[in-house]
């Protein structure tokens, strides 16, 4: 199968993706107009900076220039996506040290795969109405993956067995069997015992190993095995046209559901019914299906609240420092929960409401510094930006940054916390993006707004840009480990409450 690599938010002009795939460029325009229609690639001006944020205007203003030399194509998606007998492996755009970095990836496929099991999606279908495509290869990997957990779909029968070692069958042991009369009691030689086991002859069951083997060879056709580090699973010669007509098939799985309550079973029992159903009626149609995400930022911000253990949840009482008097009466709720919320009022002072939604800051971090009694009040929001500077005659430029509303929010995150931050007599406070990188940046750099830095005769600080190691990041999140040592991966610069 053809495939190639091909980085996130990089430009590339149409033969450099043909050269790629070691395809024809007619072939690659169409593969292309694809990838455009379902959200993978999207064409901008090749005059506008790498990993910058795209709006709507931009794609389109670029889809009437496609044809002139000045349109290039830009994948906005990480993961894997499979075209007839193309494969795009998709890496994240902080990646920049090679062009194949197929042990980053089969990395971050993994990571891909926790956020989704833990947000328990299954992304059956790509693209909506008459556009729908059945993802095939999303599908393929969740039945193996629950397989290997799982194991295959079992029914149990009732066996009885001679002298086995179920229970004894009594009243079918005495009707049924001879006993030899020694002093007036009754000894028998052969028991009738009855026996769980597994029906090996099943129907689900059966279908379900032809499933499993079935998605096997696919995923081994695409090339895309050792990416997902999925061992080969041949359980059976058997083909599904053996197992009857799609008809049939749906038939039999909706009667196994019919008697099927264990949620486990269901699942599988319904991801196979979709498997049949939609490989059979697209066998003549476009084969297209992807495995990853179009927002990475959001794998990105789950992986740093994991690794810093973010505390937004805790209610105040929990908190490892307690609660001043203060804050006593608001003891249980929870540290996200005491920023205020805005106040919408009517014309009519009796017509308000109060519950509109507030600022909801990434990740917040409690933890000790230095001494065991000094504690810093840690506001972290994530940021999946490949900040960095380029040389420009005698200053230099900043590019792939966060906007100014980015920078204005995370300043009222600090000002939101300024009043519990001086009540509970937190001695340190920091106010930081993070964002991924190839190797830990500690002391990248910073950004302030003057008019916010200072404001309400309160002194805010600047925001800190931390760069942090992704491997190591994500090698922390694949194994459920939460950070305990903040020094070995948070520089240690502070603001003083004022």
């Amino acid at each position: 199968m053809m495939g190639g690599f091909f980085r996130e938010r990089k430009q590339y002009r149409l033969h450099e993706i043909s050269e790629a795939l070691d395809t024809t460029l007619e072939k690659t325009k169409r593969l292309v107009g694809i990838l455009k229609k379902y959200g993978v690639v999207k064409t901008v001006k090749a005059s506008k900076p790498e990993y910058e944020d795209l709006s709507n205007q931009d794609i389109i203003l670029t889809d009437i220039l496609e044809t002139g030399i000045d349109a290039v194509y830009i994948f906005d998606f990480v993961g894997i996506v499979v075209i007839e007998d193309c494969v795009f492996k998709c890496y994240p755009k902080y990646i920049v040290s090679t062009e194949k970095p197929l042990q980053q990836l089969k990395q971050v496929l993994k990571v891909i795969k926790k956020y989704n099991d833990k947000e328990q999606l299954i992304y059956l279908y790509n693209g909506d109405g008459e556009d729908r495509i059945f993802n095939r290869l999303a599908v393929s990997l969740y039945l193996l993956e629950n397989y290997f957990q799982y194991g295959i779909y079992t029914n149990q029968q009732e066996i009885i067995e001679t002298n086995g070692n179920g229970e004894i069958l009594w009243d079918k042991t005495i009707h049924e069997t001879f006993a030899l009369i020694q002093k007036n009691r009754p000894y028998y030689l052969e028991l009738q015992t009855q026996n769980t086991v597994d029906n090996e002859t099943d129907y689900i069951r059966r279908l379900h190993e032809c499933v499993l083997t079935h998605c096997t060879k696919e995923l081994r056709k695409a090339d895309v095995l050792e990416l997902f580090d999925i061992a080969e699973v041949e359980l059976t010669i058997a083909q599904l046209d053996d197992f009857g007509d799609t008809d049939y098939i749906q038939y039999r799985i909706e009667r196994e559901l019919q008697t099927q309550f264990v949620t486990k079973k269901r699942t599988v029992l319904k991801t196979m019914y979709a498997y049949i159903t939609n490989i059979r009626a697209q066998q003549e149609n476009l084969q297209y299906s992807l495995y990853g995400t179009n927002s990475f930022n959001l794998v990105w911000e789950s992986v740093c609240a994991e690794n810093f253990g973010d505390m937004r949840n805790i209610r105040l009482s929990e908190l490892p420092t307690g609660v001043s008097e203060e804050y006593a009466a608001k003891r249980n709720e929870k540290l996200l929960n005491i920023i205020e919320n805005p106040i919408w009022r009517g014309n009519n002072p009796d017509v308000f409401d109060d519950s509109a939604d507030t600022l909801k800051p990434d990740i917040l971090c409690i933890y000790p510094v230095r001494e065991p009694d000094e504690y810093c009040f840690a506001i972290y929001d994530a940021k999946y930006y490949c900040i960095h500077f380029e040389k420009r005659n005698a200053g230099y430029k900043i590019n792939g940054q966060p906007g100014i509303q980015d920078i204005a929010k995370q300043y009222l995150y600090r000002l939101a916390y300024d009043d519990f931050i001086q009540k509970q007599g937190y001695q340190y406070v920091q106010n930081m993006f993070l964002c991924p990188h190839e190797s830990a940046m500690e002391a990248f750099g910073s950004v302030e707004l003057g008019m916010l830095r200072t404001i309400g005769g309160k002194q805010l600080g600047k925001i800190e840009v931390v760069k942090l190691c992704a491997e190591e990041m994500y090698e922390n999140y694949l194994q459920g480990k939460t950070i305990e040592n903040f020094t070995e991966y948070i520089p240690q610069v502070f603001d003083t409450p004022t």
